[in-house]
């Protein structure tokens, strides 16, 4: 069927990469969007990818959320949704690298859309951070303020 070991750029990857392939991501959507009794794919509902490699997933998610756009504000509420991480530099790269190729098919992306861009999608061990959250060792911003 497809190749779990290809990234979307088709290079090779070690043996601890999975990248899920097109149809696969494509026919896991049209589930999640006939099974959710609202719409899963709607502007404003957040997205995370905690592993998001070269960003099958969210290319996918994101042309879905673009599809339903009627105005460049539509937009930007979008792509403010969208978040990913992966703990390869290369992967982050190719990833923010595809989402601004797919933006610019909808909308020429602003200053703004760049670099929410860049702040939507970066290189971290996410699994270190769900760690920390459930042992009580990372705090939202606010969190921390309310301390002091």
């Amino acid at each position: 069927m497809g190749d779990y070991g290809v990234s979307a750029s088709g290079r090779a990857r070690t043996a601890t990469e999975i990248f899920t392939p097109d149809w696969l991501v494509k026919e896991m959507c049209d589930m999640l969007e006939c099974e959710s009794q609202r719409d899963a794919f709607a502007i404003e509902r957040t997205f995370l990818e905690p592993a998001c490699g070269d960003g099958n997933f969210v290319v996918e998610i994101l042309r879905r959320k673009f599809e339903r756009c009627v105005m460049r504000q539509d937009f930007t509420v979008a792509l403010r949704s969208v978040y990913g991480m992966d703990i390869q530099a290369d992967n982050i790269a190719e990833c923010i690298r595809r989402v601004k190729e797919l933006c610019g098919q909808y909308f020429k992306p602003t200053k703004e859309e760049l670099q929410i861009i860049e702040d939507h999608y970066i290189m971290c061990d996410s699994l270190k951070i769900m760690r920390m959250m459930a042992d009580g060792n990372l705090q939202s911003g606010t969190d921390q303020g309310a301390k002091g």
